[in-house]
C-alpha cells in the first residue's frame, strides 16, 4: 500500500509498505512415546530445501539427525509424520534452513515417553512348534514380537512377526531346545519394551527305509517326528556333512513320503532333518544297487532316416535313448527317445554324416548307462532349407508371463555386475523396446525371503506399462540364502494367466536348479493341459552343468517352448529377444520332429520329402510343404 503524508509548510513523505509475511512456525503435541508417529505441522518456510526433524534439546545449532523436506514451500500448512526416538528424554522439532549453517528457522519442544508392552504364550514350547503369542504395546509401524537367544554374544531375534498383524500373532520355535526370551520390538533402534522367558523342549523322531533300493528307483520312507512347517525328509550320500540335503520330500505330505533313488549306486542315509537349523533328528541307512543296461542299433544309416534301436536297462521314468557325436559330453543329448515307448524305439537319425553314438541316458542325471557306436552316412539327396516367419510375435490378446529368479546365486557377479542386476537390465529393455504397449503382462519374482520357498506375483496380468513396469523391475534385490521354488512358480501361472483368451507365452529365467521339492515338468504338464495355446520358455543364466542345461532343455521341449544358454549380459539380452519369438516344428508322416527351430531366426536342415510345419504352443493352421534338395522353402504364419 502506499501512504502519502503531508506536513505543514514542510515538504511531502512518500513511503511504500508490503504486506507482512507470515513466520515460519510449527505446530505438533507437547509429548509423545518412544518409537511413535508425530505429527507436524509447518507454515512459513519459503525453501523447498528447508527441513524438518526430531532432535535432542542439547543438539548444537545447526546439527540434524532423521529429517524431511518441505518441499512445497508457502504459507499453507504442511503436515509431516515424524518418528520418535527410541530413547526418552527432552527434545526439539527444528524446521532448519536449506543452506549451511542450518540455523533454526521455528523450533517446538517435545517431551518424549516411555512406553512397555506384555506378552502371554505357553512358558514352553517344542522345538520347531509354532505357537500363538499374545501382546499388548503401541503397534507402532515396523514393531514387532521376536524370540530371541539369552546371553553376551546371543542374537536379539531368530524368528520374528510384525505387531500390525494384530494380537496373537504366531511365532515358530526355534529347532535348537533351550532358554529364550520373546521380546517386543520397537521398528525404531530395535529396541525391546517387553520380554517373557520362554523354554524350549526337544523333540525326537524316527525314519525307515528299504535297506536297498535300485538306483533310479522311488521308494517309500516312514517316519515319525514333530512334523513342524517345512520339516523334510532328505537322502545323502554316506558321509555327508551335517545340515546338508539332496533330494526331498516334506514331512506334511504324510507318512510315508516318496523319494527317487540316486542313478549313481553307493551307500547313502536317509534324514529327517528340522525346517529352521537342518538339524538332524533321526537317520536310516540305504544301499543303492547298480543297474546296467545296453543299446543296439544298426552299425551305419543313412542321414536323416529313422532307425530301430533295442535296449536293456531300468526304464526308469524319463530314461531315454539319444544318438550324440562321439566324444559328445556326458549329460548332453541329441535326437532322442523315452524308453518308455516300448523296445526298439524309433530313432531319428542326424542329417549330418559322421560317428556318432547311441546312448541310454538314465532320466534323473542324465548319466549315461551304456552305449554303442554308429556311423551316419550321407544319401544320395543332399538337405534342403526351410525358413519359417509369423506376421507378429505377440498378437493382439496374446499375453507373455516372466517368472524371474532373485534367489541369492543371482548376486553373484559376471565381470563387475551382479547377475540380478544384469538380468533387471534385461527386463527393462525387453518390456520397454521389445513388447509391444498394451501386451498382456504379467511378473513372477522368487527368491527374496532368506531360507524361503516364496513366489510372489509382482505385477498381475495387465496391459504393458514400460515405465510401470521399469520401477518395479528396478527396486527387485535378491537374498542370500534365498531358495528357487521353480516348480511352485510355474504351478501358480494357470491362475496368473486365467483370464487369458489367446496364446500364452511364459518365460522362466533362472540361474540354478530346483530347491524346494517342487516338480517343474509336473506343472508344465498341468499348464499344458489348462490351455493347448501355451509356450514354457527357459532362459538358463550362467549355467555351467550340463546336466541341468539337459534338464531343463527338456522341461522347455516338454512345454511347447525352447531353452536358451546366455553366459553374460548380451547373451542374456540376445536370449531374452529370441525367447519371445514363435518356435516352430517339421514333422514328418511318421509324426516324428525331424527338427525344429524359431521363426525369423536361422533356416533349419531337413532331408528331401513332404513334411508338415506347425508353429510350438499356438494356435496357427498347419502347413504342408515340400522340400527339394538344396533348396530353401518358406512358411510364413
Amino acid at each position: 500500500m502506499i501512504v502519502r503524508v503531508v506536513l505543514p509548510m514542510l515538504f511531502t513523505i512518500v513511503l511504500t509498505m508490503s504486506c507482512a509475511v507470515a513466520a515460519p512456525a510449527l505446530e505438533a503435541a507437547a509429548t509423545a512415546t518412544i518409537g511413535s508417529e508425530v505429527s507436524v505441522t509447518v507454515t512459513g518456510s519459503d525453501n523447498p530445501r528447508d527441513f524438518v526433524g526430531i532432535v535432542p534439546k542439547s543438539l548444537r545449532e545447526g546439527g540434524y539427525e532423521d529429517y524431511q523436506y518441505v518441499t512445497k514451500p508457502g504459507a499453507k500448512p504442511s503436515v509431516f509424520k515424524l518418528r520418535a526416538p527410541a530413547t526418552p528424554g527432552d527434545y526439539e522439532i527444528r524446521l532448519m534452513g536449506a543452506q549451511s549453517p542450518y540455523p533454526t528457522l521455528a523450533r517446538r519442544p517435545l517431551k518424549i515417553e516411555a512406553v512397555t508392552a506384555t506378552l502371554d504364550a505357553p512358558a514352553q514350547v517344542a522345538a520347531g512348534a509354532t505357537f500363538e503369542v499374545k501382546w499388548t504395546g503401541p503397534n507402532n509401524e515396523r514393531d514387532f514380537v521376536g524370540i530371541g537367544e539369552i546371553g553376551p554374544q546371543a542374537q536379539k531375534y531368530l524368528t520374528y512377526d510384525y505387531a500390525t498383524k494384530g494380537s496373537p500373532i504366531k511365532l515358530t520355535a526355534p529347532d535348537k531346545p533351550g532358554e529364550y526370551e520373546l521380546r517386543y520390538f520397537l521398528g525404531v533402534g530395535y529396541t525391546v519394551i517387553g520380554t517373557r522367558k520362554l523354554t524350549v523342549g526337544s523333540v525326537s523322531a524316527s525314519v525307515s527305509a528299504p535297506a536297498q533300493v535300485v538306483a533310479g528307483k522311488s521308494f517309500k520312507i516312514e517316519w515319525q517326528g514333530p512334523n513342524n512347517p517345512r520339516d523334510f525328509i532328505t537322502l545323502v550320500k554316506a558321509g555327508t556333512a551335517e545340515k546338508q540335503y539332496d533330494a526331498y520330500a516334506y514331512t506334511a505330505k504324510g507318512s510315508p513320503v516318496e523319494l527317487r533313488a540316486p542313478d549313481i549306486a553307493g551307500d547313502y542315509e536317509v534324514r529327517y532333518l528340522t525346517a529352521q537349523s537342518y538339524a538332524t533328528l533321526a537317520t536310516a541307512k540305504v544301499v543303492v544297487s547298480a543297474v546296467s543296461g545296453s543299446v543296439q542299433g544298426p552299425a551305419e544309416a543313412i542321414a536323416g532316416s529313422s532307425i530301430p534301436v533295442n535296449w536293456k536297462g531300468p526304464n526308469n521314468a524319463n530314461d531315454y535313448i539319444t544318438i550324440l557325436p562321439q566324444g559328445a559330453k556326458d549329460g548332453t543329448y541329441g535326437n532322442y527317445a523315452y524308453t518308455a515307448k516300448g523296445n526298439p524305439v524309433s530313432l531319428l537319425v542326424p542329417i549330418a554324416p559322421g560317428d556318432y553314438e547311441l546312448r541310454y541316458n538314465m532320466g534323473q542325471s542324465h548319466a549315461t548307462l551304456a552305449r554303442a557306436s554308429i556311423r551316419i552316412a550321407l544319401g544320395k539327396q543332399e538337405p534342403g532349407l526351410i525358413v519359417a516367419s509369423v506376421n507378429s510375435a505377440t498378437p493382439g490378446g496374446n499375453a507373455v508371463e516372466i517368472i524371474l529368479d532373485a534367489s541369492g546365486s543371482m548376486l553373484q557377479r559376471i565381470g563387475s555386475q551382479r547377475r540380478i542386476d544384469i538380468a533387471k537390465q534385461s527386463l527393462t529393455k525387453l518390456t520397454s523396446a521389445t513388447l509391444p504397449a498394451g501386451t498382456p503382462f504379467a511378473l513372477r519374482v522368487f527368491g527374496r525371503e532368506v531360507d524361503s520357498c516364496q513366489t510372489d506375483l509382482d505385477i498381475p496380468l495387465t496391459p504393458l506399462n514400460a515405465a510401470a513396469v521399469a520401477t518395479k523391475i528396478n527396486a527387485l534385490e535378491s537374498k542370500n540364502n534365498a531358495r528357487t521354488p521353480i516348480g511352485a512358480s510355474l504351478e501358480k501361472v494357470v491362475d496368473d494367466l486365467a483370464s487369458v483368451k489367446g496364446e500364452r507365452l511364459v518365460i522362466l529365467l533362472t540361474d540354478g536348479e530346483e530347491t524346494c521339492g517342487g516338480d517343474a515338468a509336473a506343472a508344465i504338464e498341468k499348464l499344458k493341459r489348462g490351455g493347448v495355446n501355451t509356450r514354457v520358455n527357459i532362459v538358463g543364466f550362467a549355467i555351467d552343468d550340463a546336466k541341468l542345461e539337459a534338464t531343463f532343455r527338456l522341461w522347455s521341449e516338454a512345454g511347447n517352448g525352447s531353452y536358451f544358454n546366455a553366459k553374460d549380459a548380451a547373451g542374456l539380452a540376445a536370449a531374452m529377444n529370441q525367447a519371445m519369438r514363435p518356435g516352430f516344428e517339421v514333422v514328418n508322416a511318421q509324426g516324428q520332429v525331424v527338427a525344429s527351430g524359431l521363426t525369423g531366426v536361422d533356416p533349419v536342415k531337413v532331408m528331401p520329402g513332404s513334411y508338415t510345419v506347425r508353429l510350438k504352443g499356438q494356435s496357427a493352421q498347419p502347413q504342408t510343404i515340400s522340400v527339394k534338395p538344396k533348396e530353401t522353402t518358406t512358411v510364413s504364419f
